[in-house]
């Protein structure tokens, strides 16, 4: 029962002090009030008025005045009304000479030490200060109008003593405090690029599976057509459209196994490991792409194998959008995809004839054309996507940066990316 007690009383303690944006253990205001009890009852046994009724002795529940009233009554008092107890309790023990016969020094002038402690750790260094200025006059008036001072010198340098360790305390805690704030600040940061590099691969999944699964729609939607026409025979037409609609299942069920491994991989951490995919999986993306329906053209010029993983990840990504766009907004047109790597740079090219309709920009981060450029922004790279006469131009360039990145790099919002002989987690 009485180690509950004493848990609930640090604890309240310690709620008290954080409530007020002081990060102290409970141990530390309790040895400043506990020294200054010691330094009261020492000074009163001096003066023979520990054990006899005295009115000195009134100084104790002087010191526990400023305690109860904060721990017990949660009111917390201005640093100069909780200082002001102890320094009258110090000052009325200063006024009466102590008995030196068994003791070198006075206690008293200790209790000032410990005030001006506790209200520079506290309060700050400009309260500490003036309370220790207040103790160096009541210290200099006993010792020139009272009874006089025993080792004032010493009690002199215990005073500054108080000061310079209320002040260390007070640094280290606001020290404390900033590191916590810069650690949650860079939490929220990380947080913020992990749900936007999500929300990109996730975005980029669904519109391209989306994308092809809706050509594969249209071509068996077309072939039903052609029936009605007379264009096809009906077993044709039908093989046809079974054939699409075959097709687009296919994608639709790669695209919910490709979601469920992420939303796995996001909820339980990093599970079986996939190979990203890079620039040399673009003619594959055209290919899937060219045969749901979308008429794509592709050129590639230069050794891929030179892009670095981060490097070929963005640009895949960025031509897997803008495939997707075109299947959107200009399905009849026909997409030419180029991409060349020289010693020096790298450079992405994906365009197609406008029918009328233009894309609009996005309105936020990790979708769309704004998901575009922030990742070729990731990669270092120049992209320029909008209309270039009566086509639509995305057009990726990548200097030395974008080609000079390691294998392993850490690109933000993008993850830590598999060396070429190693397979990376799963988008």
């Amino acid at each position: 029962m009485s180690w509950t007690i004493l848990r609930r009383f640090h604890a309240r303690i310690e709620e008290q002090c954080a409530a007020r944006g002081i990060l102290y253990p409970w141990w530390v205001p309790m040895i400043g009030f506990g020294g200054q009890l010691a330094c009261v009852g020492l000074a009163l046994g001096l003066r023979d008025a520990l054990w006899t009724p005295d009115p000195l002795l009134l100084t104790i529940p002087l010191v526990l005045l400023a305690p109860v009233v904060q721990l017990g009554f949660g009111k917390w008092l201005p640093w100069w009304l909780d200082a002001l107890p102890a320094l009258v309790a110090a000052g009325w023990l200063l006024s009466v000479a102590p008995s030196l016969e068994h003791a070198p020094i006075d206690a008293a002038p200790g209790l000032l030490a410990f005030v001006v402690a506790d209200v520079t750790a506290r309060d700050g260094l400009r309260p500490g200060f003036a309370v220790g200025g207040i103790a160096y006059g009541i210290l200099g008036a006993a010792a020139l109008f009272g009874p006089g001072v025993v080792g004032i010198p010493v009690h002199a340098i215990l005073l500054e003593v108080g000061f310079v360790v209320g002040a260390m305390l007070l640094w280290q805690m606001r020290a404390l405090l900033a590191e916590r704030e810069a650690r949650e600040s860079a939490w929220q940061q990380a947080t913020t690029a992990e749900r936007e590099r999500i929300a990109r691969e996730i975005h980029d999944l669904v519109a391209h599976s989306l994308s092809v699964t809706l050509l594969h729609i249209t071509g068996a939607r077309h072939a039903l057509r052609d029936v009605a026409t007379g264009a096809v025979s009906a077993d044709d037409a039908v093989d046809e459209a079974d054939a699409a609609l075959a097709d687009a299942e296919q994608v639709g069920r790669r695209a919910m196994t490709d979601i469920r491994r992420t939303v796995s991989a996001m909820a339980d951490g990093a599970g079986t490991r996939q190979a990203l995919p890079g620039a040399a999986d673009i003619a594959a993306l055209v290919r899937e792409v060219d045969q749901a329906g979308l008429h794509v053209e592709y050129a590639e010029r230069g050794d891929l194998a030179q892009l670095p993983d981060a490097t070929g990840l963005g640009l895949y990504r960025i031509a897997q959008e803008s495939l997707a766009n075109v299947a959107k907004h200009a399905p009849g047109s026909t997409a030419h995809v180029s991409l060349s790597v020289s010693r020096g740079s790298a450079r992405l090219v994906i365009r197609n004839q406008l029918d009328g309709a233009r894309p609009r920009r996005a309105d936020g981060p990790g979708s769309g054309l704004a998901g575009m450029h922030a990742r070729a922004a990731q990669l270092g790279a120049a992209l320029t996507a909008g209309p270039d006469g009566d086509d639509w131009l995305v057009d990726v360039h990548l200097g030395q940066r974008g080609l000079e990145l390691p294998c392993g790099h850490t690109i933000p919002g993008l993850g830590r990316l598999p060396g070429a002989a190693a397979s990376g987690a799963a988008s």
